[in-house]
């Protein structure tokens, strides 16, 4: 288990500015135990399917399914345990007010989710006990995720695919017993099957259109994953999704709780 909870800015900044611009919040538990007036803000929970960001704003947001739109916090999971990455809240933690203001001029949320909007910073940390505040440690804008690995996990090699690369196949080394997006496989890429993912990626990207397939970028120590987004002006840049930087053994998770890995034996296998 660790400290922080992990979501994407693009993902939840929309929640908050659902929380800001409402005229109304609707009371949770969570602002009770956390004391606080009605102010807009983040709510996490934790529920059976995992840990959710929901915005407190009234009218409630609802997904086109009809259920109450909220972003998952992706972590891994034991498979055997149930037992997961995430912290466990306290309900008083789980209240995120938008405007807090500090005495030491330090960014109310979300300001700092806007800020990282603007500068393409994609990951924001959480930290979980909201006495952090006071020391400046409660939230981290970061290019890269971290707390990505199980502690105690033991590494496999398996020949793995995703979607998301195509279909193709590479040498991993995967988590045995734990699992990550959608019961999907954790993995770890030598630096030369990431340079193969890298090349084969690039192939695809020259006839794709905008949002396809991500393309990756090798630097010293770190793969960037970069998606090319149209800028709505017969144009498009690519935007940095991550930044994925090297293990101890010089390995990457690439794609980790954002591509859906599995075992490349199990879709040869299918009918």
């Amino acid at each position: 288990m660790t400290r922080r909870l992990w979501w994407r800015v693009e993902e939840i900044l929309p929640l908050a500015e659902h929380a800001a611009a409402t005229p109304r919040q609707r009371k949770t538990r969570q602002q009770y135990r956390a004391g606080w007036p009605d102010v807009p803000a983040l709510i996490w929970s934790r529920k059976p399917d995992g840990d959710w960001l929901a915005s407190n704003g009234v009218p409630i947001w609802y997904d086109v399914d009809g259920t109450e739109y909220r972003v998952r916090a992706e972590t891994w999971t034991h498979t055997a345990t149930g037992a997961t990455g995430n912290p466990h809240p306290n309900d008083g933690d789980g209240f995120l007010p938008l405007h807090a203001e500090h005495l030491d001029g330090r960014r109310t949320l979300l300001d700092l989710l806007r800020f990282a909007r603007q500068h393409n910073v994609p990951w924001l940390g959480v930290n979980a006990d909201r006495t952090s505040e006071d020391s400046n440690d409660r939230y981290l804008l970061s290019h890269s995720r971290e707390d990505i690995l199980p502690p105690d996990a033991s590494w496999v090699p398996a020949t793995v695919t995703s979607d998301t690369v195509g279909g193709d196949h590479y040498t991993a080394l995967v988590a045995d017993g734990y699992s990550a997006v959608n019961g999907g496989l954790l993995c770890r890429f030598p630096r030369d099957e990431v340079e193969r993912m890298a090349d084969h990626l690039h192939g695809l990207s020259i006839g794709d259109m905008p949002g396809e397939h991500p393309v990756l970028r090798l630097g010293a120590g770190f793969v960037s994953v970069q998606w090319e987004a149209d800028t709505g002006e017969d144009s498009s840049r690519w935007i940095e999704e991550d930044r994925v930087p090297a293990d101890a053994d010089d390995h990457y998770a690439v794609g980790a709780y954002q591509w859906r890995w599995t075992s490349a034996n199990m879709v040869e296998e299918q009918p």
